[in-house]
């Protein structure tokens, strides 16, 4: 009983140690990441109502821990003198008899002394000498006697051992309604008890990684915003620079055409009647030149 009173004050107070860490990492929670403060003040409590209970199972546990401790004290303490006033112990059955009514351990003591027949010799003297000093009296109402124990023998070999069976039945439900049934119900109390707390500790060592989780998934979540972003602004950057490069590639364009139309306007400003005669008079000759040549080697 003191062991399982002893392992549920354990895991009471590792519930509790568990809590407050917890309790402590998710304040700290709190100031990293406002994401996550609806969340945590509905956690806290839930620690604080869990905090209660473990405050009073573990005093209900020191209270009783503190009784049993107390009792084993009084009756089991250094100052009880167990040499002289032993633990009482209870025989389960009954010291053996002889002759149905006489205590065994009579005819043990008188062993050492009288041998194996000293007792039934000391029994029929002793009788033999009441009767002869006439302190037992046989009389005609002594029959009675004999009659009786003849007919309580016959009783207590016919019925005794079935009432004995039903005493026995009897004291062993009772034993069970007021004993057993009551220390195994504190038994189950403790190891449910003992059980919750192992969930709760499980609970509380798992709090943390939902915290850690959810702290990442924050962190992914603004990971993923920053991302977009910063694609937004390379796609803007991106626009303005094609934006730029084509506006310079159409200047140097515009620039470029209105500089061969200059030159060519100029040329052909340059250019008098006479030059232009000789020049048209010079290209026919050359066409003539060309096709003479080219109808002389067709004929070859």
């Amino acid at each position: 009983m003191a062991s399982l009173c002893g392992r549920l004050v354990s895991r009471v107070s590792l519930v509790r140690h568990k809590g407050s860490n917890w309790l402590y990492s998710a304040a700290r929670s709190q100031t990293t990441s406002s994401a996550t403060t609806a969340a945590t003040s509905d956690l806290d409590k839930y620690i604080k109502k869990s905090e209660e209970l473990a405050s009073k199972y573990e005093k209900h546990v020191d209270e009783a821990v503190a009784r049993w401790a107390k009792c084993d004290e009084i009756y089991f303490g250094k100052e009880r003198d167990f040499k002289n006033f032993p633990t009482v112990k209870y025989s389960v059955t009954h010291p053996k008899v002889r002759l149905g009514f006489l205590p065994d351990a009579w005819f043990q003591a008188l062993y050492p002394i009288t041998g194996v027949t000293g007792p039934y010799l000391f029994l029929f003297g002793s009788t033999t000498f009441l009767i002869s000093k006439e302190i037992l009296v046989v009389d005609p109402h002594f029959v009675e006697m004999g009659v009786f124990i003849v007919l309580m023998t016959g009783l207590m070999k016919k019925f005794g051992p079935l009432l004995a069976d039903f005493l026995d039945k009897h004291m062993e439900k009772v034993e069970q309604i007021r004993y057993y049934e009551p220390l195994n119900a504190l038994h189950r109390n403790l190891d449910e008890t003992i059980a919750t707390a192992d969930e709760e500790i499980t609970r509380a060592s798992a709090v943390g990684s939902l915290v850690k989780a959810k702290e990442e998934n924050v962190a992914l979540q603004l990971e993923a915003a920053y991302r977009e972003r910063l694609q937004q602004v390379y796609r803007a950057v991106h626009r303005r620079l094609d934006y730029h490069v084509e506006r310079e590639n159409t200047r140097r364009r515009f620039q470029q055409t209105h500089l061969i139309n200059w030159v060519v306007d100029q040329v052909v400003k340059g250019i008098t009647p006479a030059q232009e005669k000789e020049t048209l008079t010079y290209c026919i000759g050359e066409l003539k030149r060309l096709a003479q040549v080219h109808k002389s080697t067709a004929v070859a």
